[in-house]
């Protein structure tokens, strides 16, 4: 996928309209508008205002919990809009990578991290995917076939591990590496990482997005989104290690994520 296919939102991120902060990544675009509609609209009406009149003829937490639940559904019904459904849902971003490429659904997730190293050093050292399993947690191994061509082995959720050949589909040296899965792939995917000079001579700006399908489709969306420890959440964590790495040396046993 080129810059000129990307949707508008990922489009700014990539020319560097959106802050380059790991807190602001470029999925985090969703719709504003109303995301509660219709019968399902009238139904947390309903349902609120029974759970309120219940819990105000109870004493108790047990009322004070109904009363909760039901204004938070009145509420819900009133405004057309539910912060968890919107939560679980994906994003507009997300939806169109899934249709573009034909999956059933789509992960996508992005993180970005400072490190006061050279930018060529930097590059260097993630254009040798060998080095990739050095500070990526989930990543297994990964074999350079050709220097345009690798063979991953990823643990994935629920106790799985996937394997995939991928190839480089750009290169500019010392700015941006993006790759893609070859067709056979267990996990479609797609990702691309970019190294900028950090203002005030800080170091490198490293920004990094990957995208797949999901094993076990929406329902491995979900997972992605209920729980932390599975990639969607792991990217943070692993530019974190590589900057520990770069900048000391080594990788703690435990990351922290940047302030």
């Amino acid at each position: 996928m080129t810059q000129q296919d990307l949707p508008a939102n990922e489009a700014a991120f990539h020319g560097g309209d959106i802050p380059l902060s790991p807190d602001i990544p470029p999925t985090t675009f969703r719709e504003a508008g109303p995301n509660v509609e219709g019968n399902e609209r009238i139904g947390s009406g309903l349902l609120g205002s029974i759970l309120v009149l219940w819990g105000l003829r109870r004493s108790g937490l047990t009322g004070a919990l109904a009363v909760a639940g039901g204004v938070g559904l009145v509420g819900r019904a009133a405004t057309g809009r539910c912060a968890i459904k919107r939560a679980m849902q994906p994003r507009p971003y997300t939806r169109s990578v899934a249709k573009d490429h034909g999956w059933s659904s789509a992960v996508v997730t992005s993180a970005a991290v400072t490190i006061a190293r050279p930018r060529p050093e930097v590059f260097q050292l993630w254009r040798d995917f060998a080095n990739l399993p050095r500070f990526m947690k989930h990543v297994e191994h990964i074999e350079v076939i050709t220097p345009h061509r690798s063979r991953w082995r990823v643990k994935a959720p629920l106790d799985r591990v996937v394997s995939w050949t991928s190839y480089i589909t750009e290169e500019i040296q010392n700015e941006r590496i993006a790759w893609e899965a070859e067709g056979s792939a267990e996990v479609p995917n797609f990702g691309w990482v970019e190294f900028r000079d950090a203002p005030g001579d800080r170091g490198t700006e490293v920004r990094a997005l990957v995208a797949y399908q999901p094993p076990y489709g929406e329902a491995g969306r979900l997972l992605n989104t209920l729980f932390k420890e599975t990639p969607t959440y792991q990217m943070r964590d692993d530019l974190h290690r590589l900057k520990q790495m770069m900048e000391t040396g080594e990788v703690a046993v435990s990351g922290t994520q940047e302030p």
